[in-house]
């Protein structure tokens, strides 16, 4: 049995906190009733949470008077006893608080209207789904039909409860696979109906066999909103509690409150130079006069500068909202008076004014939103605000596991574990700071140092400034690119002259090179800060410093770097890297002995590159000492503040690791890798490590991709415990230690004694297909349920309100750059290309109007209201 609950009901009006909404399950009911200890844990439940609503599944209660007697006094109920044996839903909600009205009813789905007393409405739908796929296609046709309903009456529409369904092939763990109509059906539904999942936390594997062995695991209870749903409420999420003694886990639908406010810190916005006084305004901050160092003189202008930008801004005039009914006002009395010419001026005038403000509500969203992918001509304002609130709420910090283990909640407590986890991290001080003399294969040669310390000229700066990306987030001075490429006619003698100090004298001002640290969560509902992805936002007059390095290290990277690394070098593609992989882990089928592919995760990979040894490998590959001491400055000078919902918090330095958003981070965690190729070249060389063979390739070892390595050798005793130990070496000196919990190797059939070799190597034995850079490698062509990841994945990405808040050109804008990602993975582009072609579904409104196209060859299949019409991608 299942129990929803629905607890802490709304303020009198609808800026209040929401009710936050529960599913308990429970052990199930026999006959006409339950034993008291059952009820005991539902009435706990009830009053630990302070319900005002709950809904109970699959009772199995066959009488009203049951039911009516188990109902509190002031309580009220409705139930589908009528359409079915047994009151498979059953839903109560407090009288006193809540008004409820039967929308319709149906044996697997009661819909009902909800309001409080201070107004607030919305649409409720208790789910039981039918275990038979054929009497579920009823479902389906209900939660479309309700969505629709939601539409039309502008209501909020939360639906949850036990589907009896997954939506995705990864929501199955052991057992048979889901078959591929189950998840075709559920797809259908959202992407009709316009739903999408809550984020869920904590326990998503809401259903379990409770077997020991052969164990099942499914994940079937969910919550889903419309999009009215999602703009009231965008930080609910769905919590999966403990199961307790029933085989469902609970649900928590949440709603977080939001931190108190506060002051956040200054961002330039792309549509300010649309307003009147802009332009003074910020000629008046760059032409002050600052006396000091071209750096200190840079910086202190931008700061007057945001000052007298924040002082404007406070006294913008009204909004576009205020401007529209302005207008509308003034056309109305227009009727009266149609010869007026002085009330025609005043309209055509007002008429501009309120396309200005349009213009920049939207060039404002599509900054925030950073769909880069999209292009200008598309009116997607909608779309945008839709990808900002999905951002925020993906973002938002709202609990953390602290050093103790226990969950953290407070916010206050959330900011301090955050400062002193990644304070923690950036400092070492344990590594070696004396190192062997280092041999490497390549060295740079003296003229490709000259041109590396080649003075600098305007016209470098002035090509990395005009290719910037104008979305991208800025630093903590608050100026983008943006800033820097409307401006570039008064910044351009400015900026030159703070690169040209940095590169003559070697030293950047601290206050350029502070950085904040955005978290990204790696993966849904982690409370773990382990699982987050700092990504540093520094401030672009240092971003123009490092891309002009990374422009002079393209040429020596190409001579410095082993063909085995594709990431980052100048003419060599992820595509090449792919196909290679997918032919070396085809040999294993082949006669020709034992063959193992090893998977190796770096732990914390950029974080924790010691500095010192970088530069000591610099100079071992021929970089000069100036060259050296240039990029030691800029990888040890900065200091950290870590963002937490917008909010910069802490203040402090770092002395290991690169940053993740530095221009500079990619080619110097490449030259560490290449260190990593050494020792492998080495031991190949001294036959401790034999590489496979293969007659449609070189010798391959390994390949290196970033921070992803795949090792491919023959597994002797020998050969293993030798792999553990350049990998053992190469940790201590680089920092950069093997993950052993996600590390795994994959052997071939022929291979005997598979757990002594994984012993040698201190990892675990995994089963192939292996998953690398993101593609399933497969000993055969790839199968359907190996490939169902790359699906699922484009299935995600055109859920309900997304495909929703596009035109038909966003839609098909999307599809170009999908099917252009999918171009890099080599032999099994056609099966990748076939499943989308025969999968992927996207929902847009009749509104929009579209001709069909005839069906083709990697067509995709788009629906425009009712009507079913080819979208050829190829």
């Amino acid at each position: 049995m299942e129990v929803a609950l629905f607890p802490g009901a709304p303020s009198e009006d609808v800026q209040g906190t929401p009710p936050a909404f529960r599913c308990r399950p429970l052990p199930g009911m026999s006959g006409g009733g339950c034993s008291l200890g059952r009820w005991r844990e539902i009435s706990e439940v009830l009053r630990k949470e302070k319900c005002e609503i709950s809904i109970l599944l699959e009772t199995k209660i066959r009488g009203a008077k049951t039911l009516s007697r188990r109902t509190p006094t002031d309580w009220v109920q409705l139930h589908n006893l009528g359409l079915c044996d047994m009151a498979r839903i059953w839903v109560r909600w407090n009288g006193a608080s809540w008004e409820g009205e039967e929308v319709f009813m149906t044996d697997q789905l009661v819909a009902i209207s909800f309001a409080n007393k201070g107004g607030f409405r919305f649409l409720l739908g208790a789910v039981y789904g039918h275990n038979d796929r054929r009497l579920r296609e009823a479902l389906w046709q209900d939660i479309i039909r309700l969505s629709i309903l939601a539409v039309h009456r502008h209501l909020p529409l939360l639906i949850m409860g036990d589907f009896n369904a997954t939506l995705y092939k990864g929501e199955k763990l052991g057992g048979r696979p889901v078959p591929d109509q189950i998840l075709s059906d559920f797809q259908s539904c959202l992407l009709q109906s316009g739903l999408r999942g809550l984020e869920r936390v904590g326990h998503i594997w809401t259903w379990h066999n409770k077997a020991v062995v052969s164990r099942v695991a499914c994940q079937l209870d969910r919550a889903l909103e419309n999009n009215d749903w999602f703009r009231l409420f965008p930080s609910a999420v769905a919590e999966g509690l403990p199961a307790g003694t029933s085989d469902h886990s609970p649900i928590l639908v949440r709603f977080v409150e939001s931190p108190r406010w506060r002051a956040r810190p200054f961002r330039y916005d792309n549509s300010w130079f649309l307003s009147l006084g802009y332009e003074e305004t910020v000629a008046g901050g760059l032409c002050q006069d600052v006396v000091g160092t071209a750096q200190f003189c840079m910086v202190h202008r931008l700061k007057k500068t945001k000052r007298a930008i924040r002082d404007w801004v406070r006294a913008l005039p009204r909004t576009s909202l205020q401007e529209e009914a302005e207008l509308r006002d003034l056309q109305s009395d227009l009727q009266g008076d149609m010869m007026s010419g002085e009330m025609a001026a005043r309209e055509k005038k007002m008429a501009a004014d309120v396309n200005t403000l349009r213009l920049q509500q939207e060039i404002s969203a599509a900054q925030r939103a950073k769909c880069s992918w999209l292009k200008d001509g598309d009116r997607c304002t909608k779309f945008f605000y839709d990808v900002i609130r999905a951002r925020q709420h993906r973002n938002c910090i709202q609990r953390l596991l602290g050093r103790d283990g226990r969950l953290v909640t407070d916010q206050v407590a959330i900011q301090e574990e955050a400062v002193r986890f990644y304070s923690a991290l950036y400092h070492q001080t344990d590594y070696p700071t004396v190192f062997p003399q280092l041999t490497t294969k390549t060295l740079i040669t003296e003229y490709g140092n000259s041109l590396l310390m080649a003075p600098i000229r305007m016209a470098e700066v002035e090509e990395i400034v005009m290719q910037a990306d104008a979305s991208k987030s800025p630093g903590p001075d608050g100026f983008s690119s943006g800033f820097y490429k409307r401006h570039w006619g008064v910044l351009k003698a400015q900026v030159l002259e703070a690169v040209q100090e940095f590169f003559e004298t070697g030293k950047l001002l601290k206050e350029l090179n502070h950085t904040f640290l955005t978290l990204v969560p790696k993966k849904e509902g982690t409370t773990s800060l382990a699982d987050f992805r700092p990504i540093a936002c520094c401030n672009y007059l240092y971003k123009i410093i490092t891309h002009l390095m990374c422009r002079r290290m393209e040429d020596a990277m190409q001579g410095l770097v082993s063909w085995n690394q594709a990431a980052f070098i100048k003419g060599r593609s992820i595509a090449e890297h792919s196909l290679l992989a997918h032919e070396m882990i085809r040999e294993f089928h082949k006669p020709g002995g034992m063959k193992a592919c090893v998977k190796l995760d770096l732990r914390k990979a950029y974080d924790t590159v010691n500095r010192d040894f970088l530069c000591h490998l610099m100079g071992a590959m021929g970089f000069s000492e100036t060259w050296v001491d240039r990029v030691r400055e800029c990888i040890t000078s900065p200091t950290f503040s870590v963002l937490i919902q917008g909010i910069p918090y802490g203040f402090f330095g770092s002395s290991r690791g690169l940053r993740q958003g530095d221009p500079l981070s990619p080619y110097l965690f490449t030259l560490v890798m290449e260190y990593f190729t050494c020792l492998m070249d080495i031991a190949v060389h001294r036959e401790r490590i034999v590489p496979i063979y293969s007659r449609v390739s070189p010798v391959v070892s390994h390949l290196i991709y970033a921070d992803d390595l795949l090792v491919l050798m023959r597994p002797s005793m020998r050969g293993m415990r030798e792999l553990a130990v350049v990998m053992e070496e190469f940790g201590q000196l680089s920092g950069l230690r093997l993950n052993r919990d996600k590390s795994k190797v994959y052997f071939n059939t022929s291979c005997t004694l598979k757990e002594e070799r994984v012993l040698e190597l201190g990892v675990e034995k995994g089963d192939l297909p292996v998953k690398y850079l993101g593609v399933p490698l497969s000993i055969n062509y790839a199968k359907d349920r190996e490939c169902q990841s790359l699906v699922d994945f484009a299935q995600r990405r055109v859920e309900g309100w997304q495909a929703a808040g596009l035109s038909l050109d966003g839609v098909l804008s999307w599809f170009d750059r999908l099917y252009l990602l999918l171009l890099c993975f080599g032999s099994n582009l056609l099966w990748y290309l076939w499943l989308l072609s025969e999968r992927l579904r996207v929902y847009v409104p009749s509104s929009y109007g579209m001709g069909g196209f005839m069906p083709s060859l990697g067509s995709s299949s788009v629906v425009l209201g009712r009507r079913e019409v080819w979208v050829c991608v190829l």
